[in-house]
């Protein structure tokens, strides 16, 4: 991989410089202004980028909404250096983005969006089980209710010194979204309509491949010892693929023991199923419809838009449906006062997530206790025919209800959720030119939504899955319902000043105020003891008394004051300088106030060199503080309602003890850079260095259980990330009906942990199924994935004991590495010949950890192709090892003659049967792999045409495009799955278990500007 990226910036470098050389012409003047331009900063404040001493990447929004897609995040993807976008499988689901590293041990990691200068909500409900593989649904990141055809411009701030005017809610690194505004036509109303249809279908390469000659059961029998009318039948509750192996022999199978069944009462033959797994996938669609307005004079100008999204994923009985209202107007009150306004109504309904983790999840079934012999269609065939869970999963001849597995179709159809959100978000804001120097600026903004949840368990379903709030005891059926509020009130008050003191030096000035109230309520409700009246989904449908309702409600309010000053000095010397103070309630009162200040400077030093090739150069530095809070209710100790003990209520004392002596943490980041603009624009270059360190951190640390509870949250722990950031833009060549256009992003943040409490070696950031945890050691590396290992000699080399199997160890406690990518690129190609255009966009990780309980419960149930084979001596693995089966595993054993020496191993491996079984699993270790990747991310080809064309006023353009998205993994080393696909955002990564396949996805779309 190295050798590759090296390779690609020599390619770049060289012939950019060569070409570019060759075709200067004189026509191909470039002004510093022009190649820099103006970019959108913090508090939505527009500044000539030469200015600014940190870095800031802008990307403009035909990049964002060219490729149709349920969430606006997945098409960021290689397109901004420092920027990790993790894209979900999940559908609807959320999108992980993380600039610059991680600054949180435990608390929120992801960036703040900020549209028009006022924070937006990106509020991720997923519960803590969901997050750690043990079941539940990924809900989406909030931010998705974004209409992409309603963005201009999209900036990111990565570092400190840029976003700390907004203080500790950006110390993640902002995306600045700039809405598109109205304009002043020459006549008429301006018109755009925008339509396109995306098909998408599953990736092969992301699901499992299964082996074909063995079919059900764990001890390399499928069969009961005893015969049913004179021929074998098969072991049902068996959920595995370890049994006999298929010789097309007539045998009693699932089928011949379900009402209606076209097989009922009859043998089959033992065989591999005709249709697998893979036929239960749908094509999914997403529709996707956009219409626009505006308009404008001397006085006003205004934007009206509508979309409507309306897409089914690939698993059946999904669908979501999104409608989105948007609009602004500014209004010129008088020559000196300006009203402006922005609004956006969303509202969605989903149908049918799919389950995530490990309990209740179909790909779990598929991916990791699936018996080869099952037909997918027979499944449906059962379900469509009767509505009942005929499963091949049923617990004996007499008793079909499920042993472990619910008939997929039937929790499809019977035990879906649905959801839905309705959403407003708006500001107002009155601007106020007291002079020409002087403007003074009021916003007031707010954004929330309210969503309710819906889960449903049908009657009939496998019993043994958790479910609802009253998780001490079996569920049979049921039903529970959440409903959450959120919302964010922003209130800013900032007075500017900008002046030319003399015709070399400015100065620029802010001084400002923010008022923050953030609201959070919940209200989560189940029956329990299952349905009393089957198909009814109420709470008053509780077959015993409800469980009580878990309500919370909490508020946050923070009083910021901030300035700001800018010197500049003959357009080439540039000072700034920040400096914040905020005061939060979620603080103690004593300790509720905190102060931060940046300083950025930068120099165009094309401005001070001669030289004709040069037409743009800067370097520059920052540093800043930020300090930050926590979220509300971290102070006091309470007791919390718990499942009913009969009619009798039960309360009991947070796990987790809150600290009135908690202070604000804080974050240090400094960074260096230089870009450059060369050949007439033809070449140029960003590169960045940069270091934070975020300590005092707020955690729940372990403390004696004398105390009551199992941790405390303190102030301990440091972060400490550096990193290196590099883009590369190049036209190699460009004439006057051709160019190509090349953009090369690479960064390589890499986040250790610096220090922790005295005493505490190791913070545990989320324990998950398959003894694996994900952690954050000392001295260690952020996102450390621990499983238990092999255990080896003095040599290194694994140690296999009497029976032939590794040996392992005894703790789960083994450092595989970590989550983190060593680095990431992006390279996006645009191909230009007159009206036509073609763009690609290859994407790279590399490195980082990945953990698959896929691979490790599939290993011993023996789905996968690599448990069977022929070994050594010719034979089946799989035999017996008097029939000469088995495997001779590579390392060594103990030298009988010589104890506590170690010779080549020479036992061979019974594989006979499910190595559950027999006791022979293999270590957590085996299931760890590299989760580097390279993607061909995005195709597409679009012609535009000109608007002498249509020989109409009214149609004054349209362009028509074909987008592949995700259309082929070119390199990865993880089986069967995607190695980005993930349970949800957040800060617990490099875990799998049944995830869903990867998409490829093809879409047409038309726009068309009237």
């Amino acid at each position: 991989m190295k050798k590759i990226t090296s390779g690609v910036l020599i390619m770049v470098l060289s012939s950019s410089i060569a070409v570019a050389n060759a075709q200067q012409k004189k026509s191909d003047t470039v002004r510093t202004q022009d190649i820099e331009g103006v970019v959108v900063t913090a508090l939505g404040i527009k500044r000539e980028k030469k200015s600014l001493g940190y870095a800031t990447q802008e990307v403009k929004g035909d990049a964002v909404n060219k490729n149709p897609t349920t969430n606006f995040l997945n098409n960021l993807s290689g397109k901004v250096a420092g920027l990790e976008i993790k894209q979900s499988t999940n559908f609807g689901g959320s999108i992980n983005v993380v600039t610059r590293g991680y600054k949180s041990l435990l608390g929120d990691n992801q960036a703040l969006f900020v549209v028009d200068g006022v924070p937006i909500l990106n509020k991720n409900i997923n519960t803590a089980n969901q997050a750690t593989g043990g079941g539940g649904y990924d809900y989406g990141s909030s931010v998705a209710d974004i209409n992409p055809n309603d963005i201009e411009t999209l900036n990111v701030l990565k570092g400190a010194a840029a976003t700390a005017l907004y203080g500790s809610r950006a110390q993640n690194g902002a995306i600045i979204i700039t809405t598109k505004r109205g304009k002043k036509n020459k006549e008429g109303i301006g018109m755009e309509f925008s339509s396109s249809i995306t098909m998408s279908t599953v990736d092969r390469s992301t699901f499992p491949k299964y082996q074909t000659q063995y079919g059900q059961g764990y001890t390399g029998n499928s069969f009961s010892s005893a015969l049913y009318q004179g021929s074998p039948r098969v072991v049902f509750g068996n959920d595995a693929s370890y049994g006999s192996a298929y010789d097309g022999s007539m045998v009693w199978q699932y089928g011949a023991f379900i009402p209606g069944s076209p097989t009922e009462g009859q043998r089959t033959p033992w065989q591999i199923a005709k249709n697998g797994p893979i036929k239960f996938f749908n094509t999914g669609t997403n529709y996707v419809n956009t219409l626009s307005f505006s308009g404008g004079d001397e006085k006003a100008t205004y934007r009206l838009s509508y979309a409507n999204t309306d897409a089914t994923d690939i698993m059946p009985n999904s669908s979501l449906i999104k409608n989105n209202f948007s609009g602004n107007a500014s209004y010129k009150l008088t020559d000196k006062l300006t009203a402006n306004f922005y609004a956006n109504y969303v509202t969605q309904k989903t149908v049918g997530r799919n389950t995530t983790g490990y309990n209740d999840n179909i790909m779990t079934n598929f991916r990791q206790w699936w018996p080869t012999n099952v037909d997918i269609n027979d499944l449906r065939n059962l379900y469509m025919g009767s509505y009942k869970n005929y499963t091949w999963n049923m617990k004996s001849i007499t008793d079909l209800t499920p042993a472990f597995w619910d008939n997929p179709y039937f929790q499809r159809y019977q035990n879906y959720q649905n959801d839905s959100r309705d959403r407003f978000a708006g500001n107002f804001s009155l601007n106020y030119d007291v002079t020409k120097d002087i403007n003074l600026l009021f916003r007031m903004g707010r954004d929330g939504y309210t969503m309710i949840t819906e889960d449903r368990k049908a009657v009939g379903s496998y019993i043994g899955n958790d479910f609802g709030l009253n998780g001490t005891v079996d569920q049979p059926s049921g039903y529970a319902t959440s409903q959450y509020k959120f919302s964010e009130t922003n209130y800013d008050f900032i007075g500017t000043y900008k002046k030319n003191i003399t015709d070399d030096f400015n100065i620029n000035a802010l001084l400002g105020g923010n008022i923050n109230v953030q609201k959070v309520y919940s209200n989560q409700q189940s029956t329990s003891g299952g349905l009393y009246i089957p198909g009814i989904y109420t709470i008053a449908n509780s077959a015993s008394s409800p469980v009580r309702p878990l309500i919370s409600d909490v508020s946050k309010y923070v009083y910021g004051a901030f300035a700001q000053i800018s010197l500049g000095y003959k357009n080439t010397y540039y000072l700034e300088g920040t400096y914040r103070r905020d005061q939060s309630t979620a603080l103690p009162e004593n300790d509720a106030v905190y102060w931060y200040p940046s300083l950025s400077a930068s120099v165009v030093f094309s401005n001070l060199i001669n030289a004709k090739w040069l037409n743009f150069g800067k370097i520059r530095a920052a540093y800043a503080e930020v300090g930050s809070d926590t979220q509300a209710d971290q102070l006091l100790n309470r007791y919390f309602s718990q499942p009913s003990y009969g009619d009798i209520p039960v309360y009991a004392y947070n796990t987790t003890l809150r600290n009135f002596e908690l202070r604000s943490q804080s974050l240090k980041n400094i960074e260096f850079g230089i870009e450059a603009r060369m050949f007439k624009n033809r070449l140029g270059f960003d590169v960045a260095w940069f270091r934070n360190k975020a300590f005092d951190q707020i955690l729940p640390l372990p403390v004696s259980f004398a105390n009551g509870a199992i941790a405390k949250t303190q102030n301990a722990g440091e972060l400490t990330t550096k990193g290196f950031e590099v883009s590369i833009n190049a036209t190699p060549i460009k004439t006057s009906n051709f160019s190509w256009d090349l953009n090369l992003n690479w960064s390589n943040p890499w986040t250790k942990v610096t220090a922790l409490s005295p005493g505490i070696e190791n913070i545990t950031m989320g324990r998950s199924q398959g003894g694996v945890s994900i952690n954050a050691p000392l001295n260690g590396d952020y996102g450390s994935i621990w499983t238990s290992d092999y255990v080896r000699d003095s040599n290194g080399q694994p140690i296999v004991g009497a029976n032939g199997a590794y040996l392992v160890t005894d703790t789960p406690t083994y450092n595989q590495g970590s989550f983190q990518a060593k680095w990431t690129a992006g390279l996006n190609n645009t191909i230009s010949y007159k009206n036509f255009s073609l763009s690609f966009l290859i994407d790279w990780k590399k490195g980082g950890k990945v953990y698959s309980l896929d691979q490790f419960y599939g290993y011993g149930t023996g789905v996968y192709p690599d448990s069977v084979g022929i070994n050594d001596l010719g034979n089946p693995i799989r035999n017996t090892l008097a029939n000469g089966g088995g495997v001779i595993l590579p390392g060594v054993m103990q030298d009988p003659n010589n104890p506590g020496s170690y010779i080549p191993n020479t036992i061979r491996l019974d594989k006979s049967q499910s190595s559950q079984v027999l006791g022979t699993d293999l270590p957590g270790a085996a299931f760890v792999y590299d989760a580097s990747f390279i993607k061909l991310r995005e195709v597409s080809i679009t012609y535009r045409f000109d608007k002498d064309f249509f020989n109409s006023k009214f149609i004054q353009g349209m362009s028509v495009s074909l987008i592949g998205n995700n259309l082929w993994i070119m390199h990865k080393n993880l089986p069967y799955s995607d190695p980005e696909a993930g349970l949800s955002s957040g800060n617990i990564q490099g875990y799998q278990s049944g995830p869903m396949p990867a998409t490829r996805n093809i879409s047409f779309n038309v726009k068309v500007n009237f």
